[in-house]
């Protein structure tokens, strides 16, 4: 499965990219590094298709637009 970098686009086997580490345990989607450029890159381990990593962490409920894990609106924030 080929994957491509988002950052300088260069195209190769999945297993070229570096596993660099998984945030959450029960989620599909890595970072793996560029063997060109060395860019992280947020990749789904069973597809090889990459994602938008802010759009990926305000799927899960805990998310603000003031980072992960705060409340906003239980904290006292905007």
């Amino acid at each position: 499965m080929n994957v491509k970098c988002d950052k300088c686009g260069h195209e190769g086997p999945k297993e070229t990219f570096s596993y660099l580490y998984n945030i959450r345990l029960d989620d599909g989607m890595s970072w793996h590094e560029c063997p060109k450029c060395h860019a992280m890159n947020w990749i789904s381990e069973a597809t090889g298709e990459h994602s938008d990593f802010g759009a990926h962490c305000k799927s899960f409920p805990f998310h603000s637009d003031k980072g992960i894990g705060i409340h906003s609106d239980k904290q006292g924030g905007a």
